[in-house]
């Protein structure tokens, strides 16, 4: 029998339905539960949020990650982080299928990236979401849709909940 992927369908009640701690709630255990790294940053690319997944595929701990400019991104790299940047401060969601980053012990690693900008609820941009997949040792169509659907589903999620956008 052949496996058929389907599509991931997370069903998050509307805002009226629940009340904000538990819309918070909910946001928070997904980020927490994610296989992925989930990461955000500020329009500099200080990093506000790092999720376990983040630590366990790259290596830096949360303490080490906040406050700090992306780690993964190596030197060489920087000019291709700052275009992607731009792009995402410019209201772009995207997804970058093979992006070449760095682990904390040096190694190279391949991601995949779904990232879009983090905005307040007057539209205006004060922050970047990405969400990370290793695929330095697979890469298929069906890894890269999920990480496409789970970065929307973060995304909507973020939307029914703005009072936890910010700090």
């Amino acid at each position: 029998m052949m496996n058929v992927e389907r599509p991931i369908s997370i069903s998050i009640p509307d805002a009226e339905e629940i009340d904000r701690p538990a819309a918070s709630r909910i946001l928070a255990t997904l980020i927490e539960a994610s296989p992925l790294a989930i990461v955000t940053f500020d329009p500099e690319g200080v990093v506000t949020m790092w999720n376990p997944a983040a630590e366990r595929i790259f290596g830096w701990s949360e303490n080490e990650a906040l406050g700090s400019r992306l780690p993964f991104v190596p030197a060489e790299k920087q000019e291709e982080f700052l275009a992607l940047r731009r792009r995402a401060l410019l209201g772009e969601v995207f997804t970058e299928p093979e992006l070449h980053r760095r682990r904390a012990d040096g190694s190279p690693i391949v991601v995949s990236v779904s990232t879009s900008p983090l905005r307040r609820p007057d539209g205006t941009i004060y922050g970047i979401m990405s969400i990370l997949m290793d695929v330095t040792d697979h890469k298929s169509a069906a890894d890269e849709e999920v990480v496409r659907q789970l970065a929307r589903k973060v995304r909507e999620a973020l939307d029914s909940a703005p009072q936890i956008r910010e700090k």
